[in-house]
């Protein structure tokens, strides 16, 4: 692969020498094809703050070399094309490593952390979340608006930058565009735990693909929940918080009246419903430690749940686009707050 002019060629020592060794001290987190560490780079008297990605050889379908070469070329076409590398929610690519097999890219990016990482944190706070939400979803829009669809989204894949704004830094299963359809996509369902489902069972990849994957993830930044391998394995497709989502958003009370002969017991029931319809208009999945926080609005929070809802729905058809997604943020009360507009 030809690189362009502007990109820096490393060898794999160099990246070894960037990350102190891959240390655990630098790792931030695993992708789904590969590893992410933190790194300096010494200019002179001054240190220039990276970060770095590898592939690494693991899970049935990145053993083949082949494929993991294609991922990385892929990654670099993208993140070098002039409307893409511009993008505020895109990492800037400095540079790769393409030797002997051992492939490696470095952004130019100091990051708090991976989105999954600060997920659980108190101190990421409600308008911090909202704006990760709102610039990830503008990503999309972009992206979709090109024909591009990403597939393998998921909070490891995310990098929150001092200011709070999301980097999509994962490209590997991309297709749409330029990139036109990869077959081996058709077979891959996407990162675990933001997968959808009925998509892949009907054997759909589209827009709405990256949408239900979207919802997935905002109800994870609103419910400070993130994806458990290992809770998955042990309690299976319950755990997963679309599923339990829709379980919660929809829940209906019990009926004191299952057998009614009155007047009096039909009014009863029929206000019962009525109080529920309207409790459900009304509904917050908001976690209770982000309801106090003072850029937090009850309203913003019924609205940020119904679209979350919306995105995570099993017909297609009724999910919005990244479009509406944008829009629907936007117009969000903390984004009228003065104080939530300089964050």
């Amino acid at each position: 692969m030809e690189l362009t002019s502007d990109l820096v060629k490393y060898t794999y020592e160099d990246l070894n020498s960037i990350t102190e060794g891959f240390s655990a001290e630098n790792f931030i987190g695993n992708t789904q094809y590969g590893k992410v560490f933190r790194g300096n780079i010494q200019q002179g008297l001054e240190t220039q703050v990276v970060t770095v990605k590898i592939w690494v050889e693991f899970g049935c379908w990145s053993t083949v070399p082949s494929r993991q070469v294609s991922r990385w070329e892929k990654e670099i076409k993208l993140l070098t094309d002039p409307d893409v590398k511009v993008h505020p929610n895109t990492v800037k690519l400095i540079g790769c490593c393409g030797e002997n097999g051992q492939l490696g890219v470095v952004y130019d990016l100091q990051p708090i952390n991976s989105l999954s990482n600060i997920v659980l944190q108190d101190d990421f706070k409600w308008i911090h979340r909202i704006k990760v939400a709102l610039g990830f979803a503008r990503l999309l829009d972009f992206l979709h608006d090109k024909g591009l669809w990403v597939h393998n989204i998921t909070p490891d894949h995310l990098l929150v930058d001092q200011a709070f704004n999301p980097k999509l830094f994962d490209f590997s299963m991309l297709v749409g565009g330029v990139f036109g359809e990869i077959s081996d996509h058709k077979r891959e369902g996407g990162s675990a735990g933001y997968i959808d489902l009925h998509g892949a069972e009907i054997g759909d990849r589209s827009d709405k693909t990256d949408v239900f994957a979207y919802g997935a993830v905002l109800l994870g930044l609103i419910t400070k929940t993130v994806y458990d391998g290992e809770e998955h394995f042990r309690l299976g497709l319950e755990h997963l918080i679309c599923f339990w989502a829709w379980v919660e958003y929809n829940k209906k009370p019990k009926s004191k009246f299952l057998l009614f002969r009155s007047k009096k017991d039909i009014k009863e029931i029929a206000r019962t419903y009525w109080g529920v319809y309207k409790e459900r208009k009304s509904k917050s999945l908001v976690h209770e430690s982000l309801r106090s926080d003072p850029s937090f609005d009850a309203g913003d929070g019924v609205e940020i749940t119904k679209l979350a809802i919306r995105c995570v729905q099993r017909s297609l058809e009724q999910r919005p686009t990244m479009k509406q997604v944008v829009s629907c943020l936007k117009n969000l009360k903390c984004f009228g707050d003065s104080h939530a507009m300089r964050i």
